[in-house]
């Protein structure tokens, strides 16, 4: 296969992040057989498993950031992808390149067709695939650590199938609600599920304190050696600019120091704190130095990202009622944005009610559109759960007109922009955002 080939061959398997299914449906034993026939490219490096609802992504890059800083080759798993699929999977700080993911795809396609045929568990899906092509590349390009960030869940993610050296957990809150429960207990359950007796857990803050009570009454269970951040670290911001912030940090270890991080929003500090305490853990005491240089250097796309200046415009993935709050919080405390117009899409079952909560403290003028994706929210089905508290609002159901218009506001009124609510919403940025893509590579 060439890579256009590769991945067409990829979007033809079951995709559970663009098609409805059940929870059930997802089956580690089958993920377990596929591991088996490929000779079980998960064993060949140690695994760090990192779960949770937000900062997750974050987390794994600052991670395999400082890691790199200590001379070690780290793959690096992350999902969804923005702009191609090869953005998932990430060695040496680099995606990997069309010609080793067409290799890959064509070397793994025989063993999907054999268990499509011959397994009791049948054809291996999407994202199970993914996980595997990632394990298959981080064996080939002899990983000394695979740090993995787990998709829906935890429990039966298949990611979950690794038996990691490392377990992190970032804050939890409310997403997927429809699958993993109703409830912050029941989400944290299905988070937790990724935990191993006597395999230590780094406990990223927890605002939910029923979610860090859940958490802990699993790490009893499994005598879990767990290390929760605010009992290592203490920091405090000392500005917050539209360059990111500057912060100053205090640790258990004895490590003082003051810090500039580019990316926007108090997040990130906790974010990049965790990876740290992650690190060190592993045996890994990186010079202050060595932390401020990688810091200088962090792009993380599609995270609260200016990627416009006239108008000022700001694309950010938030997609359930906590990353909104963060967003709002960030755009004022960073930005000094208090009114902002925002072009959003989302995917269906999203805390539509909580979203619109978050934007009416600010003065906001939206457009809901449509995503690019099957499993889109329509925007006159949700458009009722905005319209009480926003009352400049409007559906433009095609999100290239939808572009234009949120365009024509924020020029007319002197507004920012904010483009948010979906990672699938980011094709409409394909030239701003810092993802390399060439004509051939057009997926979405």
């Amino acid at each position: 296969m060439n890579f256009q080939e590769s991945i067409q061959a990829l979007y033809s398997l079951i995709n559970y992040e663009k098609t409805d299914f059940s929870y059930t449906d997802l089956k580690l034993d089958r993920m377990r057989e596929f591991m088996t026939l490929l000779e079980h490219p998960d064993t060949h490096s140690p695994v760090i498993l990192v779960a949770g609802t937000k900062g997750k992504g974050s987390t794994c890059y600052y991670l395999e950031r400082i890691l790199a800083s200590q001379q070690k080759k780290c793959g690096l798993y992350i999902k969804p992808h923005l702009l191609t699929f090869r953005e998932r999977l990430r060695f040496n700080g680099e995606i990997i390149q069309p010609e080793e993911l067409a290799q890959l795809v064509t070397d793994i396609f025989p063993v999907i067709n054999h268990m499509e045929k011959y397994s009791l568990y049948g054809k291996p899906t999407y994202f199970e695939v993914s996980v595997a092509l990632a394990f298959q590349y981080f064996k080939k390009r002899k990983a000394d650590y695979s740090i993995m960030e787990v998709g829906l869940g935890g429990r039966l993610d298949a990611t979950n199938v690794a038996n990691p050296i490392l377990t992190v957990i970032t804050p939890i809150s409310y997403d997927h609600t429809e699958i993993l429960g109703e409830t912050i207990p029941q989400i944290a359950q299905e988070k937790a599920g990724i935990l191993r007796p006597y395999i230590p857990l780094i406990l990223g803050l927890q605002e939910k304190k029923s979610a860090k009570t859940t958490i802990m009454q699993v790490v009893e269970n499994l005598r879990v050696p767990v290390f929760p951040l605010e009992d290592y670290y203490t920091y405090r911001i000392r500005s917050r600019s539209a360059n990111g912030s500057v912060f100053e940090l205090l640790a258990k270890s004895g490590r003082e120091g003051i810090f500039s991080l580019p990316l926007l929003g108090d997040q990130q500090v906790e974010n990049f704190l965790t990876a740290l305490l992650s690190a060190e853990h592993l045996g890994y005491l990186p010079s202050n130095q060595q932390l401020q240089n990688l810091l200088n250097e962090a792009v993380w796309p599609g995270r609260i990202q200016v990627i416009g200046s006239s108008p000022l415009t700001i694309f950010d993935v938030a997609h359930n009622q906590a990353s909104f709050a963060t967003l709002c919080h960030t755009l004022r405390d960073y930005l000094g944005i208090k009114k902002a117009v925002f072009l959003l899409g989302f995917l269906n079952g999203k805390d539509f009610p909580g979203i619109a909560e978050e934007l009416f403290q600010m003065e906001s003028r939206v457009i809901l559109t449509t995503p690019f994706n099957p499993k889109a929210a329509l925007p006159a089905d949700i458009v009722h759960f905005f319209a009480p508290l926003i009352p400049h609002h409007e559906v433009i159901n095609d999100p290239y007109q939808a572009w234009e218009k949120a365009l024509q506001y924020a020029t007319e009124f002197h507004l920012p922009l904010v483009v948010a609510g979906s990672f699938y919403l980011a094709k409409l940025l394909s030239d701003k955002l810092n993802v390399t893509l060439s004509k051939e590579e057009v997926e979405l």
